[in-house]
C-alpha cells in the first residue's frame, strides 16, 4: 500500500485550465509586459508628455536627474548639454511654442538594474513663434528616452 494521497480528477481539471489561463500580461499593441517597474516607466513617461504640452519647465526638469546629459544626436560637442543646459533648452524652444500636439507610442522597455532605456515614437506637431512668421513643425521619428531610479520614481538621464 501506498501512503501517497491523491487530488480528485476535478481539482486536477480545475488546476489545469488555471494554469493555461496564466500567461504574460502585456500592455496593448506590444511585447513589453506588464510589471510595477515597466508601468512606473510608462507613467513618467505619460507625465513627460503631459508636462510638455502645458510647457511646464519647473514641471520637466524635476523629471530630469542632476547627471542629466544630452549629445543633440550629433558628433560634434559644442551642442552637448547637462542640466543646467536643458533648464535654458526647455525655456528657450518652450517659449516660442503657441500651440503643441504630441503624442508618444510605447515599443520597448529594458531595465538594466537602475537604469531603463524606453524605446518610442513620437507623433506631434508645433505651431512656432518666428520673427519671419509662425512656422509649423512636425515630429513622426523613433526615440529613446534614458532613465535612472531615483529612490522610487524614475528620472530622465536623456532624451528629454
Amino acid at each position: 500500500m501506498s501512503n501517497r494521497k491523491t487530488l480528485p480528477i476535478g481539482v486536477v481539471a480545475l488546476l489545469s485550465v488555471g494554469a493555461a489561463c496564466a500567461h504574460p500580461n502585456f500592455y496593448p499593441g506590444t511585447t513589453i509586459l506588464r510589471t510595477e517597474e515597466t508601468q512606473k516607466l510608462v507613467d513618467t513617461v505619460d507625465q513627460y508628455r503631459t508636462r510638455l504640452t502645458e510647457r511646464n519647465v519647473d514641471g520637466l526638469l524635476v523629471m530630469a536627474s542632476e547627471k542629466y546629459r544630452e549629445d543633440s544626436g550629433t558628433p560634434r560637442s559644442d551642442d552637448d548639454y547637462g542640466y543646467e543646459g536643458l533648464r535654458h533648452v526647455l525655456k528657450t524652444r518652450l517659449s516660442r511654442v503657441k500651440s503643441i500636439w504630441y503624442e508618444i507610442e510605447m515599443r520597448d522597455i529594458r531595465i538594466r538594474g537602475q537604469e531603463a532605456d524606453v524605446d518610442v515614437f513620437l507623433n506631434g506637431s508645433f505651431e512656432l513663434a518666428a520673427q519671419s512668421g509662425d512656422r509649423y513643425r512636425r515630429v513622426n521619428d523613433y526615440h529613446r528616452f534614458v532613465l535612472e531610479k531615483q529612490g522610487d520614481r524614475w528620472k530622465f538621464l536623456s532624451g528629454m
